[in-house]
């Protein structure tokens, strides 16, 4: 009879490879399932199974790898002293700054306010007609920058004042002005400014344009490994409430430690409490439970004194098993990584993020693995 086979990890088809070669340089037998002929890896990502006589012997070697990350960190730990906020003018944007100003206060870092204006005129201009209207072009061009810079001091202004009004005054606010496509401008300053974290404002559920603002967010993640932190609009600045509950969604792979390194360090000013959850269509796993166990284990690691209780959530609707655990708990930001996924897998199947970056009404931090 042949031994039975544990999933001990699923993640992209890199990664797992990685640690299939790991495992196996440390004698112990891996299979790999749910691979992707053409794409590598399935949607739901590649498993990596053993037998059960070396789960025990496979947990130790992960925990062990995972300590030896741990001290590396110690050695080169990550603040946060810079936020990037890129803006449009409009209220759920300038509701963004807001977002990321009382941020910035409670780590002690300073702000950039980012505006991207797009010149369509250079894209309509013929090839061959170009030369004879140069000079009108210029003008324009010039017209452009010129209103965009106004209205960039103007917006300037406005958040100064309500910083100050919600005692936020001492927080260092500057500004960019650049011409281009949005997420490619964003991109590029956050290679130059370098942020600890990039803020973006999102239209509402049920709006027009969710799915046209949503996919600037999903583009910036795809264009930077920065954590991208999206305010819908619906979700109201309130200078009177606290940051209290989080939810942080886990897939149980090495992502997470990195992930929670970084949220830890974001919210280090805050006094919160952390919902982790796992989301799975079927029945959970027997390994799940102590998945669970190890993830809640290194939330302690690295912050001792704080709460964290977990669930391991089951349906088939990720979407509608996240929007009734927010509602239930309160949760006042919800956490994820972002994982690359095969274009024929996000065209078919788009991804919790994706979703969640059109629907919900919570404010979403994200990562990318």
């Amino acid at each position: 009879m042949e031994e039975s086979l544990v999933t001990l990890a699923t993640d992209h088809y890199t990664a797992a490879e990685v640690l299939k070669a790991r495992l196996e340089g440390a004698g112990i037998e891996c299979f790999l399932s749910n691979v992707h002929l053409i794409q590598g890896a399935a949607p739901d990502g590649v498993k990596i199974q053993i037998k059960t006589k070396d789960v025990e012997k496979a947990m130790r070697l992960m925990s062990e790898w995972q300590s030896e990350r741990e001290y590396a960190d110690k050695k080169n730990p990550r603040e946060i002293r810079r936020v990037l906020v890129a803006v449009d003018f409009s209220d759920y944007s300038r509701n963004a700054c807001m977002y990321a100003i009382n941020l910035a206060s409670k780590i002690k870092a300073e702000v950039k306010i980012l505006h991207v204006y797009y010149a369509p005129i250079v894209d309509l201009v013929p090839i061959t007609d170009a030369y004879s209207i140069q000079v009108d072009m210029d003008i324009n061009l010039r017209e452009m920058e010129t209103n965009a810079r106004k209205s960039l001091m103007t917006f300037i202004q406005d958040i100064r004042k309500m910083a100050g009004e919600n005692n936020m005054g001492d927080v260092k606010i500057g500004y960019a002005l650049r011409e281009g496509i949005t997420e490619d401008e964003i991109a590029r300053m956050a290679k130059e400014y370098k942020p600890g974290i990039i803020v973006l404002g999102t239209k509402g559920k049920g709006e027009k344009q969710s799915d046209i603002i949503g996919s600037v967010v999903y583009r910036v993640l795809d264009r930077t490994k920065i954590p991208v932190l999206a305010i819908p609009e619906n979700s109201k600045y309130d200078a009177q409430k606290e940051v209290k509950n989080i939810a942080y969604a886990t897939e149980f792979d090495d992502s997470d430690f990195v992930a929670i390194r970084r949220l830890l360090s974001i919210l280090s000013e805050f006094k919160v409490n952390v919902h982790c959850i796992h989301l799975s269509k079927s029945a959970k796993q027997p390994m799940d439970e102590l998945r669970m166990d190890q993830v809640t284990d290194y939330f302690r690691k690295i912050k001792k004194d704080i709460k964290v209780e977990c669930h391991l959530l089951e349906g088939e609707d990720n979407l509608k098993e996240v929007a009734s655990f927010v509602e239930k708990y309160e949760i006042d930001l919800f956490s994820l990584t972002n994982r690359k996924r095969g274009l024929l897998a996000r065209l078919f199947e788009p991804g919790l993020t994706r979703k969640l970056i059109y629907q919900s009404t919570t404010p979403l931090l994200i990562f990318k693995a």
